[in-house]
């Protein structure tokens, strides 16, 4: 779940975690997927404005107890000398950053704020950001073919195993996706200049709330130090927006809704860190612009579960951020619910029951020192995955067999677990789900040259895909061939899910309602038993509802019928 910008993190990401459009036109299907490009649109009037931030301080967040008084307090706050990062009166938040020490006084002293927290500790200091460092950059030799393609398929679909195992290919003969439907990727960023994401790509409509910090990021790459849109400096965002809708357009692979267009919401940190405010910034986004679906592959940090009044072992700041957190949440999933935005979850990559009593021990994991944390799902939750309103997707692998790292649940009421999908399971190579990765990423960890052609090193986990004129080994100056490379997790089964969704929505041609979505995925799921008892985990339930699979594998072709 969370990106690091190092190549070996990036992979260990994903082992360590997890509105509706009226579409127009006579017929909902659609059998080949359309070579217009995606619309580059001016956003609508947003309830979300966001501000430059000073570059040192830490980061605050004051909840307003009506959201009508949000302005109101933003007001007072910024005549207080305090400068503002964004200012939500949808949600009811204000985010600002400051060197300060007296900032929760000051924000508690004015009228109708209920509460103002941070995520770090006075007097923490992380450690030293991780930056990424070149490797071997020679050029690679004896590169091999990929798979066969299916008939009409792009060059590397012959690897991608997970959209075989849904059936893809016959949900596309009813609809590969339309341009009208909209799906948000809340991430690390989309690479606009993707050849295979560049097509499908709205970047007028994309934000970014992600704002640098020094102390994780590294140095800012830009003055404002606001993360711009189109660039993904961790690789992750990038990988699930590739699975969603890759263009079928010759080159690389192809997405599960290649006729639909990506929306880049940036909230996470170049580390791969995903705070508070940004994503709540973020999903409140989504809603004014009447996304049809979101994708969150992540957690919210610092915290891998969130306590009401916090765990018993947690200090009184840290319950009350955690407090807020949970708040503000909520707050999000019923505004994005009511505006027909259908969200979809990773379930997470602790291989742990999250329907059961146990230990955190990796939280906080910024703003102060992890420690032994007893978590009880009845006042604890796992953001985004426990909403009302969120889709929650464990992982599978290659044979149908839950990912060893998937999360799961010991009571399937709970509904923690919605529906599975591929993930992967190899943890080296070749082995995960194929998808587009950042070119500056791949120069940067050296998998390729300066001159665009794979390395020895990054031989065995990136491959490149050109357009005719360009050889394997030819050199790529002007920048035209893609790169592609295999991760894994619930982070990965998590955006096949988003794509069907939003074929689901494709194919109805009208508005739907997010439980319509949900609905509609789950019914069309293949069921699957539960499988033998695998030592601790233990799976109850149904054939047609369990912890493992919740309503079984995602079916494409049958959810979109």
């Amino acid at each position: 779940m969370h990106a690091r910008t190092a190549w070996g993190a990036l992979l260990a990401l994903t082992m360590t975690v997890g509105g509706c459009s009226v579409l127009g036109g006579d017929s909902p299907t659609s059998t080949t997927a359309s070579t217009t490009p995606a619309p580059s649109s001016t956003p609508a009037e947003t309830a979300v404005q966001t501000f430059t931030p000073p570059k040192e301080g830490r980061d605050w967040v004051v909840v307003a107890k009506d959201p009508a008084d949000t302005q109101g307090i933003a007001t007072a706050l910024k005549s207080d000398g305090l400068a503002l990062t964004s200012i939500n009166p949808a949600i009811g938040m204000v985010t600002l950053r400051s060197p300060d020490d007296d900032v929760q006084e000051q924000a508690l002293g004015i009228d109708g704020v209920s509460a103002a927290v941070t995520d770090r500790s006075a007097g923490w200091t992380p450690d030293e950001p991780q930056l990424p460092t070149a490797g071997d950059l020679t050029p690679a030799k004896d590169i091999p073919a990929p798979p066969s393609a299916p008939d009409g398929g792009d060059p590397f679909d012959g690897w991608l195993w997970g959209t075989a195992a849904i059936d893809v290919a016959g949900a596309h003969e009813v609809t590969t996706g339309r341009r009208e439907v909209r799906v948000g990727v809340i991430d690390t960023g989309i690479d606009a200049t993707h050849p295979d994401l560049a097509p499908v790509l709205d970047t007028g409509l994309s934000r970014s709330f992600a704002t640098d910090m020094p102390d994780i990021d590294g140095p800012c790459e830009v003055d404002s130090c606001v993360d711009p849109v189109g660039v993904d400096d961790g690789g992750h965002g990038t990988h699930v927006a590739g699975t969603i809708a890759a263009a079928a357009n010759g080159l690389g692979v192809t997405g599960v809704a290649p006729g639909v267009t990506l929306v880049d919401l940036r909230a996470g940190q170049d580390a791969g860190l995903f705070f508070i405010g940004p994503t709540v910034n973020a999903l409140t986004y989504a809603a004014d612009q009447r996304l049809d679906v979101v994708n969150m592959s992540y957690f919210v940090d610092p915290w891998l579960v969130a306590c009401r009044g916090g765990a018993q072992e947690d200090s009184p700041e840290e319950a009350a951020f955690q407090d807020v957190a949970i708040e503000l949440m909520h707050r999000a999933y019923d505004l994005t619910d009511k505006a027909g935005v259908t969200i979809v979850s990773s379930a997470g990559n602790e291989g742990a029951d999250v329907g059961a009593a146990g230990t955190d021990e990796t939280s906080p994991d910024y703003g102060g020192v992890a420690h032994d944390r007893t978590v009880d799902p009845t006042s604890c939750e796992r953001l985004p995955l426990d909403g009302e309103h969120v889709i929650g997707v464990a992982s599978v692998d290659e044979d149908g067999a839950r990912s060893t790292f998937s999360n799961w649940t010991s009571d399937p009421s709970d509904r923690r677990i919605d529906i599975a999908a591929p993930g992967g399971q190899e943890p080296d190579g070749r082995g995960g789900i194929l998808s587009a990765m950042p070119r500056d990423l791949a120069r940067t960890e050296g998998a390729i040259d300066d001159d665009g052609r794979v390395t020895e090193s990054g031989n065995q986990r990136v491959v490149r895909s050109c357009p005719d004129g360009i050889g394997d080994t030819d050199p790529d100056p002007d920048e035209r061939c893609g790169l592609y490379t295999w991760l894994q997790g619930t982070s990965m089964a998590s955006p096949h899910v988003a794509g069907v969704a939003a074929l689901v929505i494709s194919a109805h041609g009208e508005r739907m309602r997010p439980d319509d979505v949900a609905a509609k995925l789950g019914k069309s799921a293949t069921d699957e038993p539960c499988p033998a008892d695998e030592g601790a985990v233990t799976c109850e339930g149904t054939t047609q509802l369990n912890g493992i699979f919740g309503e079984g594998i995602v079916d494409a072709a049958a959810a979109v019928r």
